[in-house]
């Protein structure tokens, strides 16, 4: 490998935006596996829906991309993700021998054309039924356990940087939202300084403010919600981890941006968890009970207390937790529970 695992990590963490990302992520990729091509795909099953980009560029022209939208579905990779939401590294010959390759129509009419011999790809969580695919290919020699398994190491942290990318891209959104008028924004912002006091809330917001995140005035956050705040920046908790305020009629997720260092922070808040559903962590990879208790992790809650909630032994619930931590390649419950969280995302202002 070219570079370092921290090194990519580092470089993907770098990108200001979410164009920034998807740009600059396939460079990245080649320089930590070698490939002939590596590329950001963003797959729906309508084909106006699909976008890629390449490093380096292929210039394909319109009939061959046609092809492609048409034809994508045939990746036995693709469709392995698209049926079991399991995002981890796998490469075509997981699946298919060569002959068995290269009788698809999508080798005969497009792979075959760009040497893509050999693939390897992994999924970045996403919405269905888009599929987000970071794909490497060669025309000589097939990817090694070895290079699979640092694909998959390096995940975890591929979500975290492009869950990054997209909440400056939330934040930056909900600006120009707020720009155009705060009565067109229909998701609950608020904005408030260090102290806590509100510089700007859209209509929603305000209702929370009324209500349960009230504080001395209308004009100020609650003295419990103001602490927790001042907690993360010292903890230097990660916007992709959500403030989770419990109140009478249910949790609110508190999304986290932050603006230039000693500014205002950016409140977007939805009702519940953000979607941190077993279904939603299920897209990592995990099966259903690892995804339930890693939920739990995620959500604060520890050993015994996950195990009661479960109605399993502390033994299980350790088993399933371990499981989980090696599939993320995560060292403990504090990283499983970001990337349980980068993986959830975050909803663009409406």
């Amino acid at each position: 490998m070219s570079v370092s695992l921290a090194e990519l990590i580092g470089n993907a963490h770098a990108f200001e935006d979410l164009d920034d990302f998807r740009n600059g992520i396939p460079v990245l990729l080649r320089e930590f596996v070698p490939a002939d091509v590596a590329s950001y795909n963003e797959m729906d099953e309508e084909p106006f829906g699909s976008w890629w980009t390449t490093d380096p560029a292929l210039e394909v022209g319109a009939e061959l991309e046609a092809v492609f939208q048409e034809l994508a579905g045939e990746n036995p990779v693709l469709a392995y993700m698209r049926r079991t939401r399991d995002g981890r590294p796998y490469r075509i010959s997981h699946f298919l021998t060569r002959a068995e390759y290269h009788r698809l129509a999508l080798y005969r009419q497009f792979y075959g054309k760009i040497e893509a011999e050999y693939q390897c790809a992994f999924t970045l969580p996403s919405r269905p039924p888009v599929v987000i695919g970071l794909a490497l290919t060669r025309s000589r020699t097939d990817f090694s356990d070895r290079e699979v398994a640092g694909l998959a190491a390096a995940r975890p942290h591929l979500i975290q940087a492009y869950r990054n990318a997209e909440l400056a891209a939330a934040r930056e959104a909900t600006i120009t939202a707020l720009e155009a008028g705060l009565e067109q924004v229909g998701t609950a912002v608020i904005v408030v300084d260090r102290h806590g006091r509100v510089d700007l809330a859209t209509p929603a917001g305000r209702r929370l403010l009324a209500g349960p995140l009230k504080g001395e005035s209308s004009k100020r956050l609650g003295p419990e919600v103001t602490a927790a705040l001042a907690d993360r920046r010292e903890a230097g908790t990660p916007a992709t981890e959500p403030l989770v305020v419990e109140t009478d009629d249910g949790p609110l997720s508190l999304r986290v941006l932050r603006g230039p260092e000693g500014g205002s922070e950016m409140l977007v808040i939805e009702p519940e968890v953000s979607g941190l559903s077993v279904p939603a962590l299920e897209a990592l990879g995990l099966t259903a009970r690892q995804a339930e208790a890693l939920r739990w992790v995620a959500l604060g809650r520890r050993g015994p207390d996950i195990a009661r909630v479960m109605g399993l032994s502390p033994r299980t619930v350790e088993k399933h937790l371990h499981g989980a931590y090696a599939k993320l390649g995560v060292s403990g419950a504090s990283e499983a529970a970001t990337t349980a969280w980068a993986a959830v995302g975050v909803r663009l202002p409406s």
